[in-house]
């Protein structure tokens, strides 16, 4: 059965290409059609159907743009609205880097083309899923690593997110493309015995769901999550320095029977050695209430005019944590001696803020050990990995007002939901402007703040102790499937040749 659609122009396939990516899209939050994250590849596959490894990176490459250029378009909203760059400018680095991402795909596309049968059941059912996740793997870690949209993180509210606890977001995505490979693979060769696979693997997703791999401990504590919805553009202004604390303060002295308080990212606008007064008068009054304040402030470096991004415990407790993971060119300049000219010429502000070394410890807050994350941090799955079973919930401040209004913060908040349900641990997501939100250890939303108002939002949180398998074994199952998996698909293949 010839199952190639009725378009025979190659530039005709190229433009489905990347209709087929912008369509990947949607299987993210806000829209969360999850099912789209198996049609997209599945169209994909279709699509590279005959064509040289050359072609078949170009097409994918096509697909990338669409999928890249749908889902991470808010870059230039930071970059211009925020960046204080011109929109050409703006737009030619927002193009560049999608550009840049789309490169991934396609190379998924060549390897899929190069090394395996494009008529091939066990190419399509092992062979394409294991090289999209490897490639998947190596773009949230490759320079600084970008590891936004991973394909898994589209089914949080899927079935198959009970995977999730047991082998992490990357088995999520390769069981997602299993399902298009066998569907594809349906589609050429009418095996039927695919549909049993398919609802096998659904099915058992399903049913994982129902086990709790951690368990309740001890009684809920009552946390309370502001939002001050200060605004991006004045942010840092001298001018709005004292009606932001104030702000804060203000906010905070309504909340006192909270045990725990919790500020976004950089809440306090100046720098930790300057704002020692502040921190002291909050101190007093939280230690008071027997209360622990957590919150989001920039540390000078101790030498140079670098500094950290950091969050500080106060109050009944004291700790600190320093953000690892810094954004380029939002917090870093990568390359800065190559491409200082560059900058200068356009007037591109330059960053200097360096990330924090060594193994963080958990913060300490009301006797809990809470695991802390600054902004897009949550987005990596392995850095999120704790194997210490002690560990009570995880904790993400962040500034999601370099967003905008964007699809950004849904999908931000939706791989926080992948973090508990991988972790089997509440998440406490704080955010300046929203989306703010306590999340259970399955992954579902416990209570949300609206974004864009100033809000506080309090609610009580069930703290939970043991490991979910991921926390146990990592990466490790996931990488014995991509084994697997294309040693299955080599040898089908050496066997076809040899036939």
């Amino acid at each position: 059965m010839n199952c190639e659609f009725f378009f025979k122009n190659a530039y005709v396939k190229d433009s489905l290409a990347i209709l087929a990516g912008c369509i990947l899209t949607f299987a993210f939050a806000p829209f969360s059609f999850y099912l789209l994250a198996v049609i997209s590849p599945a169209c994909l596959l279709i699509l590279l159907k005959n064509l040289t490894p050359k072609r078949a990176f170009f097409r994918a490459w096509a697909y990338g743009l669409g999928f890249f250029g749908g889902s991470v378009y808010w870059v230039y909203i930071s970059i211009h609205f925020y960046g204080n760059t011109s929109p050409l400018l703006a737009g030619f680095i927002t193009s560049v880097f999608i550009a840049f991402l789309a490169i991934f795909p396609g190379l998924t596309g060549y390897f899929f083309n190069r090394y395996f049968s494009k008529n091939d059941t066990y190419a399509y059912i092992f062979a394409f899923p294991a090289i999209w996740v490897i490639v998947e793997w190596i773009r949230s870690n490759i320079f600084t690593g970008f590891p936004w949209v991973l394909l898994g993180t589209s089914q949080v509210h899927s079935p198959i997110a009970g995977f999730a606890p047991i082998a992490g977001v990357y088995a999520v995505s390769l069981l997602v493309l299993v399902t298009a490979g066998l569907c594809v693979d349906l589609l050429y060769h009418r095996r039927l015995r695919n549909i049993f696979f398919i609802f096998l693997i659904w099915g058992l997703g399903f049913g994982l769901q129902f086990i709790a791999w951690t368990k309740p401990v001890g009684a809920p504590v009552q946390v309370s999550l502001i939002q001050g919805n200060i605004p991006q553009d004045i942010h840092w202004s001298y001018e709005s320095l004292i009606p932001t604390l104030k702000r804060y303060q203000q906010l905070t002295d309504q909340h006192w029977d909270s045990k725990i308080i919790i500020w976004p990212e950089n809440a306090i606008p100046i720098p930790l050695q300057n704002a020692t007064n502040f921190i002291d008068f909050m101190t007093e009054n939280a230690a008071k209430h027997q209360a622990t304040i957590i919150a989001g402030i920039p540390v000078k470096h101790e030498t140079d005019d670098t500094y950290y991004n950091a969050i500080i415990t106060f109050g009944n407790d004291s700790g600190f944590y320093l953000k690892h993971r810094l954004v380029p060119f939002g917090e870093y300049t990568p390359f800065v001696g190559l491409l200082k000219g560059v900058l200068d010429r356009f007037q591109i502000p330059m960053s200097n803020m360096v990330p924090g070394v060594g193994i963080p410890k958990p913060l300490i807050a009301h006797g809990l050990k809470i695991a802390p994350f600054i902004c897009y941090e949550i987005a990596f799955p392995e850095q999120v990995l704790q194997r210490d079973g002690d560990i009570d919930m995880l904790l993400t401040v962040s500034n999601d007002a370099w967003f905008g209004q964007s699809i950004a913060l849904a999908q931000h908040l939706e791989m926080a939901q992948m973090r508990a349900l991988e972790m089997g641990r509440p998440v406490l997501f704080v955010s300046n402007t929203g989306i703010t939100a306590i999340i259970r250890p399955n992954g579902k939303i416990q209570s949300e703040a609206p974004p864009d108002q100033i809000y506080v939002l309090t609610d009580k949180v069930q703290t939970v102790n043991g490991k979910t398998p991921w926390q146990r074994y990592g990466m490790d199952p996931a990488w014995i499937m991509i084994i697997l998996f294309l040693f299955y698909a080599i040898t089908s293949q050496r066997k076809k040749k040899s036939e």
